[in-house]
Protein backbone atom coordinates (compact mmCIF):
# COMPACT_ATOMS: atom_id res chain seq x y z
CA UNK A 1 0.00 0.00 0.00
CA UNK A 2 2.82 2.40 0.88
CA UNK A 3 4.60 1.73 -2.41
CA UNK A 4 1.35 2.30 -4.31
CA UNK A 5 0.90 5.66 -2.61
CA UNK A 6 4.50 6.71 -3.32
CA UNK A 7 4.21 5.63 -6.95
CA UNK A 8 1.02 7.61 -7.59
CA UNK A 9 2.40 10.60 -5.69
CA UNK A 10 5.52 10.53 -7.83
CA UNK A 11 3.59 10.06 -11.06
CA UNK A 12 1.21 12.97 -10.52
CA UNK A 13 4.01 15.17 -9.18
CA UNK A 14 5.99 14.58 -12.37
CA UNK A 15 2.96 15.50 -14.48
CA UNK A 16 2.07 18.54 -12.41
CA UNK A 17 5.51 20.07 -11.94
CA UNK A 18 7.54 18.88 -14.94
CA UNK A 19 5.30 17.87 -17.84
CA UNK A 20 2.35 20.27 -17.79
CA UNK A 21 4.19 23.61 -17.17
CA UNK A 22 6.18 23.68 -20.46
CA UNK A 23 3.02 22.78 -22.38
CA UNK A 24 0.96 25.47 -20.67
CA UNK A 25 3.71 28.05 -21.05
CA UNK A 26 3.15 28.20 -24.81
CA UNK A 27 -0.21 29.92 -24.19
CA UNK A 28 1.24 32.57 -21.89
CA UNK A 29 4.79 33.13 -23.14
CA UNK A 30 5.79 34.54 -26.51
CA UNK A 31 7.46 32.12 -28.92
CA UNK A 32 11.18 31.89 -28.28
CA UNK A 33 13.36 33.06 -31.17
CA UNK A 34 16.54 33.86 -29.23
CA UNK A 35 18.22 31.87 -26.51
CA UNK A 36 20.74 33.05 -23.94
CA UNK A 37 23.09 30.11 -23.35
CA UNK A 38 22.95 30.32 -19.57
CA UNK A 39 21.03 27.71 -17.61
CA UNK A 40 19.28 28.63 -14.33
CA UNK A 41 19.68 26.64 -11.12
CA UNK A 42 16.26 25.04 -11.68
CA UNK A 43 17.64 23.05 -14.64
CA UNK A 44 20.28 21.43 -12.43
CA UNK A 45 17.76 20.81 -9.65
CA UNK A 46 15.45 19.12 -12.14
CA UNK A 47 18.32 16.92 -13.31
CA UNK A 48 19.04 15.98 -9.68
CA UNK A 49 15.41 15.04 -9.11
CA UNK A 50 15.43 13.05 -12.36
CA UNK A 51 18.47 11.11 -11.16
CA UNK A 52 16.68 10.22 -7.92
CA UNK A 53 13.64 9.04 -9.91
CA UNK A 54 15.89 6.87 -12.06
CA UNK A 55 17.87 5.50 -9.12
CA UNK A 56 14.92 4.60 -6.91
CA UNK A 57 12.94 3.20 -9.86
CA UNK A 58 15.80 0.87 -10.71
CA UNK A 59 16.04 -0.13 -7.06
CA UNK A 60 12.27 -0.69 -7.14
CA UNK A 61 11.81 1.63 -4.18
CA UNK A 62 8.92 3.11 -6.18
CA UNK A 63 6.42 0.67 -7.60
CA UNK A 64 7.09 -0.94 -10.94
CA UNK A 65 5.99 -4.52 -11.55
CA UNK A 66 9.16 -4.88 -13.57
CA UNK A 67 12.13 -2.59 -13.84
CA UNK A 68 11.76 -0.27 -16.86
CA UNK A 69 15.28 -1.14 -18.04
CA UNK A 70 17.32 -4.31 -18.01
CA UNK A 71 20.66 -4.35 -16.21
CA UNK A 72 22.19 -6.96 -18.53
CA UNK A 73 24.95 -5.73 -20.82
CA UNK A 74 24.56 -6.08 -24.57
CA UNK A 75 27.22 -6.52 -27.27
CA UNK A 76 29.03 -3.30 -28.15
CA UNK A 77 27.72 -3.27 -31.74
CA UNK A 78 24.15 -3.07 -30.40
CA UNK A 79 24.95 0.15 -28.54
CA UNK A 80 26.96 1.56 -31.43
CA UNK A 81 24.37 0.80 -34.11
CA UNK A 82 21.45 2.07 -32.02
CA UNK A 83 23.32 5.26 -31.15
CA UNK A 84 24.41 5.86 -34.76
CA UNK A 85 20.94 5.33 -36.21
CA UNK A 86 19.18 7.46 -33.61
CA UNK A 87 21.72 10.29 -34.00
CA UNK A 88 21.29 10.15 -37.75
CA UNK A 89 17.50 10.33 -37.40
CA UNK A 90 17.77 13.33 -35.07
CA UNK A 91 20.05 15.21 -37.47
CA UNK A 92 17.98 14.33 -40.54
CA UNK A 93 14.74 15.32 -38.82
CA UNK A 94 16.16 18.70 -37.83
CA UNK A 95 17.37 19.40 -41.37
CA UNK A 96 14.09 18.34 -42.99
CA UNK A 97 11.88 20.42 -40.71
CA UNK A 98 14.21 23.41 -40.92
CA UNK A 99 13.98 23.26 -44.72
CA UNK A 100 10.19 22.95 -44.52
CA UNK A 101 10.01 25.96 -42.21
CA UNK A 102 12.05 28.03 -44.68
CA UNK A 103 10.08 26.84 -47.72
CA UNK A 104 6.70 27.48 -46.10
CA UNK A 105 7.80 30.70 -44.43
CA UNK A 106 6.76 29.38 -41.03
CA UNK A 107 8.52 30.52 -37.90
CA UNK A 108 10.24 27.57 -36.31
CA UNK A 109 13.12 26.97 -33.96
CA UNK A 110 15.54 29.32 -32.26
CA UNK A 111 17.37 31.54 -34.74
CA UNK A 112 19.74 33.35 -32.40
CA UNK A 113 21.87 32.03 -29.56
CA UNK A 114 23.86 34.30 -27.27
CA UNK A 115 26.80 32.16 -26.22
CA UNK A 116 28.78 32.81 -23.00
CA UNK A 117 31.93 34.88 -23.20
CA UNK A 118 33.62 33.81 -19.96
CA UNK A 119 34.82 30.54 -18.43
CA UNK A 120 32.10 30.25 -15.80
CA UNK A 121 29.46 30.89 -18.44
CA UNK A 122 30.95 28.18 -20.65
CA UNK A 123 30.96 25.68 -17.77
CA UNK A 124 27.35 26.54 -16.98
CA UNK A 125 26.43 26.08 -20.64
CA UNK A 126 28.15 22.69 -21.00
CA UNK A 127 26.75 21.29 -17.76
CA UNK A 128 23.33 22.78 -18.51
CA UNK A 129 23.09 21.06 -21.88
CA UNK A 130 23.94 17.74 -20.23
CA UNK A 131 21.50 18.32 -17.35
CA UNK A 132 18.61 19.26 -19.64
CA UNK A 133 19.14 16.20 -21.85
CA UNK A 134 19.39 13.88 -18.84
CA UNK A 135 16.19 15.29 -17.35
CA UNK A 136 14.23 14.74 -20.56
CA UNK A 137 15.52 11.20 -21.04
CA UNK A 138 14.56 10.18 -17.51
CA UNK A 139 11.14 11.82 -17.48
CA UNK A 140 9.89 11.24 -21.04
CA UNK A 141 11.73 8.09 -22.14
CA UNK A 142 12.41 6.19 -18.92
CA UNK A 143 9.66 7.06 -16.47
CA UNK A 144 6.46 8.10 -18.24
CA UNK A 145 5.99 5.15 -20.67
CA UNK A 146 6.46 2.60 -17.89
CA UNK A 147 4.38 4.61 -15.42
CA UNK A 148 1.45 4.97 -17.83
CA UNK A 149 1.62 1.25 -18.60
CA UNK A 150 1.77 0.36 -14.91
CA UNK A 151 -1.29 2.44 -14.08
CA UNK A 152 -3.44 1.49 -17.07
CA UNK A 153 -2.76 -2.22 -16.77
CA UNK A 154 -3.67 -2.16 -13.11
CA UNK A 155 -6.80 -0.11 -13.72
CA UNK A 156 -8.01 -1.51 -17.03
CA UNK A 157 -6.72 -5.06 -17.03
CA UNK A 158 -6.71 -5.54 -13.25
CA UNK A 159 -3.30 -7.12 -13.27
CA UNK A 160 0.34 -6.12 -12.92
CA UNK A 161 2.73 -5.56 -15.79
CA UNK A 162 4.05 -8.87 -17.02
CA UNK A 163 6.15 -9.81 -20.02
CA UNK A 164 4.37 -13.15 -20.31
CA UNK A 165 1.36 -11.62 -22.05
CA UNK A 166 2.98 -8.72 -23.90
CA UNK A 167 2.14 -10.28 -27.28
CA UNK A 168 -1.61 -10.27 -26.75
CA UNK A 169 -3.56 -7.79 -28.85
CA UNK A 170 -4.99 -6.01 -25.81
CA UNK A 171 -1.59 -5.54 -24.22
CA UNK A 172 -0.05 -4.49 -27.52
CA UNK A 173 -2.61 -1.73 -28.02
CA UNK A 174 -2.16 -0.56 -24.46
CA UNK A 175 1.61 -0.48 -24.88
CA UNK A 176 1.32 1.54 -28.11
CA UNK A 177 -1.02 3.99 -26.39
CA UNK A 178 1.38 4.51 -23.47
CA UNK A 179 4.34 4.98 -25.79
CA UNK A 180 2.32 7.37 -27.95
CA UNK A 181 1.06 9.57 -25.13
CA UNK A 182 4.57 9.84 -23.68
CA UNK A 183 6.15 10.98 -26.94
CA UNK A 184 3.26 13.39 -27.58
CA UNK A 185 3.81 14.98 -24.18
CA UNK A 186 7.50 15.37 -25.00
CA UNK A 187 6.70 16.98 -28.34
CA UNK A 188 4.05 19.23 -26.77
CA UNK A 189 6.71 20.52 -24.40
CA UNK A 190 8.47 21.93 -27.47
CA UNK A 191 5.49 23.82 -28.90
CA UNK A 192 7.29 27.03 -28.01
CA UNK A 193 9.50 26.27 -31.02
CA UNK A 194 6.53 26.36 -33.38
CA UNK A 195 4.71 23.67 -35.37
CA UNK A 196 7.84 22.32 -37.04
CA UNK A 197 9.63 22.35 -33.71
CA UNK A 198 6.81 20.22 -32.34
CA UNK A 199 7.04 17.78 -35.26
CA UNK A 200 10.81 17.60 -34.97
CA UNK A 201 10.54 16.82 -31.25
CA UNK A 202 7.95 14.15 -32.07
CA UNK A 203 10.31 12.37 -34.47
CA UNK A 204 13.31 12.80 -32.17
CA UNK A 205 11.33 11.53 -29.18
CA UNK A 206 10.40 8.35 -31.06
CA UNK A 207 13.99 7.80 -32.20
CA UNK A 208 15.39 8.20 -28.70
CA UNK A 209 12.75 5.94 -27.17
CA UNK A 210 13.50 3.23 -29.75
CA UNK A 211 17.19 3.64 -28.92
CA UNK A 212 16.42 3.14 -25.23
CA UNK A 213 14.32 0.05 -25.93
CA UNK A 214 16.94 -1.48 -28.21
CA UNK A 215 19.81 -0.91 -25.80
CA UNK A 216 17.77 -1.25 -22.59
CA UNK A 217 19.92 1.56 -21.26
CA UNK A 218 19.30 5.15 -20.22
CA UNK A 219 22.85 6.23 -20.92
CA UNK A 220 23.01 5.54 -24.65
CA UNK A 221 20.04 7.77 -25.62
CA UNK A 222 21.22 10.31 -23.07
CA UNK A 223 24.61 10.40 -24.79
CA UNK A 224 22.98 10.69 -28.22
CA UNK A 225 20.67 13.45 -27.01
CA UNK A 226 23.53 15.39 -25.44
CA UNK A 227 25.82 15.12 -28.48
CA UNK A 228 22.94 16.13 -30.74
CA UNK A 229 22.22 19.22 -28.64
CA UNK A 230 25.87 20.26 -28.69
CA UNK A 231 25.97 19.65 -32.43
CA UNK A 232 22.87 21.80 -32.94
CA UNK A 233 24.35 24.63 -30.86
CA UNK A 234 27.65 24.31 -32.74
CA UNK A 235 25.84 24.69 -36.06
CA UNK A 236 24.02 27.77 -34.76
CA UNK A 237 27.33 29.26 -33.65
CA UNK A 238 29.01 28.42 -36.97
CA UNK A 239 26.18 29.76 -39.12
CA UNK A 240 25.31 32.73 -36.96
Amino acid sequence: MKKNFLFYLLFFSVLLFFVIPPIGAVFFVERQEAFVAHYPVSVFLNAGIAFLIYYFSQKRAVLFSEMPLCSEKKPFFVYLSAASVSFGVLCLSSVVFEILSVVTGSESGIHQVLFPSDVLGAVNFILGVCAAAFFEEVIYRFFLPSAFLEILKRRLLRKSVSRTDDKSAENRRLWIFCEGISVLLFAAGHLYLGVFGFLNALVCGIALRVCMKKTESLWIPFGVHTVYNFFAFAMMWFLG
